[in-house]
C-alpha cells in the first residue's frame, strides 16, 4: 500500500497509509500533536481488508519518521513464536508436551519449591508433581518471572540452556500445574526443550520454519548493524505529558549486537511492523502465509495456540506464549507493542510502540482511545472470511 508524508498541525511527520476508514489517525491525533506518544503503527486485517496507520516518530530528536520497517524490541511478543514453534513439533509428532522436562534436560530431575516463608525465612521441599513441557509454555511450572540470573544479566545476558539450567536451581513457587505465575524462565526452559528435540539453536530453528518462509528478514535476536539504524527509541510516558527519551532499560540491555547476547525466548526479539505482522496473519489464516504456503499445521492453532492450555481449575485463559480470549488469542511486549487475532475470523490488529509505563499495556490511557475505534472497524461490513464476530 503506497505511504505518503504530511504534516501535523504541531509540526511532527506523520507517515500514514492512505486508507484509515477506521479513524485511528482522528482518534489519536491529540496525542501525537502533544508528543504525549512519539509514535506508533496500528494494523486492522478483518479477511480481505487491510488498514495500515503509521505516524509520529521512530526517533524525536533525530526527526525520523515512523516506518512499517523501523525495528522494534518485541519483548514478550516472542513468546508466542517459540509457543508456535512448540506446537508445530507437538502437532508432528516430535514433542510430547506432557512429558518431563526432565527428559530433555537432566538437571530437572530433582526439583524443589518454597514451602513456606517466615520473616523472611524461606522453607524448601522436594516437588512433588512433574514438570511437564506443556507446564512451561502455559506458565504453570511454578518458576518465577526471572531467575537470578536473567535478573541479574538482563533478558539476553546468559546462553539458553545456562538460562534455563538456572530455573532448575530455582525454587519453584508452587506444584507444577496447580497454579499460574507468568514467567519468562518457563519459555526459556521450553526453548531449550525445542533445541534438544530438533537439534538446532532456536535462532536457526525459528528462522528455519517461520522467519524464512515468510519474508520476515528483520526478525531475530542478533540485529545487525544496518538494522539497528531502524531501531525506534524507547520513551518515557506519563499521564497528559510529552514523552521523555529513556537511554536505558535493564531487562534489555545493549549493545544490541553484542556477541555476549543470547536468544532469549521469553522477551528476546526484535522485530518490524511488516514483518510481525506476517506472521500474525498467518496464524489468523490457519497456519497459511500470504501467498498460499503452509506454514504452520492448522492443528497447531485450533488444538494448542488458540485455546486454553492451563488446567480447569485455572482461571487465566492462556495457551503456549498467548493469551486467549474467546475466539481471539495473542500477546503484548513490555514496551507496549500488542496483537490479537482471530482464525475464525480471519482478523488480526497489531499495534506498536516503544514506550515504557508505570502500568500494563490495557492500562495505559491512549489505548482506551485506541480500542473503541478498533473495534468500529470490526462492526463495519466484513472481509471475505469474516464471521461479523468483534474482539
Amino acid at each position: 500500500m503506497k505511504e505518503f508524508i504530511v504534516l501535523g498541525v504541531a509540526g511532527a511527520a506523520f507517515v500514514a497509509a492512505a486508507a484509515d476508514g477506521a479513524g485511528v489517525r482522528k482518534a489519536l491525533a491529540p496525542y501525537i500533536d502533544r508528543l504525549e506518544i512519539p509514535g506508533y503503527v496500528s494494523v486492522l486485517i478483518d479477511g480481505d481488508r487491510e488498514e495500515w496507520v503509521v505516524e509520529g516518530w521512530s526517533d524525536v530528536a533525530k526527526r525520523t519518521p515512523m516506518a512499517k520497517d523501523s525495528l522494534f524490541r518485541i519483548c514478550s511478543q516472542t513468546k508466542g513464536v517459540v509457543g508456535a514453534a512448540a506446537a508445530k513439533l507437538a502437532v508432528e509428532g516430535r514433542l510430547d508436551l506432557d512429558a518431563p522436562v526432565s527428559r530433555f534436560l537432566p538437571e530437572f530431575a530433582r526439583l524443589e519449591r518454597i514451602a513456606s516463608e517466615t520473616n523472611g525465612v524461606k522453607t524448601i521441599v522436594p516437588v512433588r508433581n512433574v514438570l511437564t513441557v506443556r507446564n512451561c509454555l502455559s506458565h504453570t511450572g511454578g518458576f518465577p518471572f526471572e531467575t537470578a540470573v536473567s535478573h541479574s544479566l538482563g533478558w539476553a545476558g546468559a546462553p539458553l540452556r545456562v538460562a534455563a539450567a538456572s530455573g532448575a536451581a530455582t525454587p519453584l513457587l508452587f506444584e507444577p500445574g496447580t497454579s499460574w505465575k507468568y514467567s519468562n524462565a518457563g519459555i526459556d526452559v521450553a526453548g531449550a526443550v525445542i533445541e534438544v528435540v530438533t537439534g538446532e539453536r532456536i535462532e536457526d530453528h525459528l528462522r528455519r520454519v517461520f522467519f524464512e518462509p515468510l519474508g520476515m528478514k528483520d526478525t531475530t535476536f542478533h540485529p545487525t548493524a544496518e538494522q539497528l539504524k531502524r531501531l525506534v527509541s524507547i520513551y518515557y510516558v506519563g499521564t497528559n505529558s510529552a514523552c521523555v527519551l529513556q537511554t536505558k532499560y535493564r531487562p534489555f540491555a545493549g549493545p544490541y549486537d553484542s556477541p555476549d547476547r543470547w536468544p532469549s525466548c521469553g522477551a528476546g526479539l526484535f522485530s518490524t511492523p511488516h514483518d510481525l505482522l506476517e506472521f500474525y496473519r498467518m496464524l489468523a489464516f490457519g497456519g497459511v502465509s500470504r501467498d498460499g504456503r503452509r506454514i504452520l499445521p492448522e492443528k497447531a492453532i485450533t488444538d494448542y495456540l488458540a485455546v486454553k492450555q492451563t488446567p480447569s481449575g485455572i482461571g487465566t485463559s492462556y495457551s503456549f506464549g498467548m493469551f486467549v480470549k474467546g475466539d481471539w488469542f495473542g500477546h503484548d511486549g513490555a514496551l507496549k507493542t500488542a496483537a490479537l487475532l482471530n482464525p475464525k475470523r480471519h482478523a488480526v490488529w497489531l499495534w506498536m510502540m516503544q514506550c515504557n509505563y508505570r502500568t500494563n499495556l490495557n492500562r495505559w490511557h491512549q489505548y482506551n482511545v485506541w480500542l473503541p475505534v478498533v473495534n468500529r472497524f470490526f462492526a463495519q461490513e466484513t472481509g471475505k472470511g469474516s464471521n461479523g464476530q468483534t474482539p
